[in-house]
Formats: C-alpha cells, structure tokens, sequence
C-alpha cells in the first residue's frame, strides 16, 4: 500500500526519511507507534502523523515547522535522528545506526534494551529545532 506524505514535509532536512518512506512504505505496529509518541510526551513543539492509522502505517514525530525527528516502522523499530556528536553514545548505549534511513539515524527497539528513548527523542527533537533554525 502506497501512502502519500504531505509536500509540507518536503524540505531539504527531510530529504533522507522521506527517501526512505518513498522507497520503503513502511507500515508500523501500533505497540511501537504508541512508544514514540508516548517517548514525546512533555516535549513542546511536537507533532506526530500517521497518514493511515487504520492500516498500521507509520507514524513519524516532527516539529510544528515539518522537521522531522522520528518514525515508528515494522513490528518494533524506533528511529530518532541525532546530531552526529551523539550518535557514538547513543550506540554505546544499544542503539545502533539505521543506514537504511542515513548515518545521523538512531535505531532503538523499544523493548527490552537500554536505551532510554525520552532521552533521544528529546536529543532529536532539539537537533530539529536547531536545523530548521539554520536553514537560511
């Protein structure tokens, strides 16, 4: 099943999770959609979509201006994009990097590993913040 994201996710910081959900179409459980959202919860400036929740498709979390810093896909995947400078902690702490999507991707299981996923969602969503503030 094909599902459209909206062109106001279309921006260049973007560029690499929308690659990965035009070339993959994931679709996500909604045990591991429930634990992104819920690792936002407390965060301002947080968003999440779901172009069809009714088919289990994936959820992505993002600022109010589009940038987007996480997604739920598959039965029990989490990925948060991090500033670079975080990536070596994040993966000492059981993360690993999520080449599919890009080397600035931080993928987590949400069950049964260390990582603390409030903690780089909230990483993420600050480094989102930052790069949409840089964008000219």
């Amino acid at each position: 099943m094909r599902w459209p994201l909206d062109h106001t996710f279309k921006t260049v910081e973007n560029e690499a999770i929308i690659a990965f959900i035009e070339r993959e179409q994931p679709s996500a459980h909604d045990d591991v959609a429930s634990a992104l959202i819920e690792s936002a919860k407390g965060l301002t400036d947080v968003r999440w979509h779901c172009p069809d929740p009714h088919a289990y498709a994936y959820v992505v979390l993002h600022t109010r201006g589009n940038t987007i810093f996480g997604i739920a896909f598959g039965m029990r995947s989490l990925a948060y994009r991090l500033p670079r400078d975080a990536i070596q902690d994040a993966v000492a702490e059981g993360g690993t990097v999520c080449a599919e999507i890009g080397d600035d991707w931080l993928l987590c299981q949400p069950w049964g590993m260390p990582v603390r996923l409030k903690h780089w969602c909230k990483t993420a969503h600050d480094h989102a913040v930052a790069l949409r503030a840089a964008r000219p």
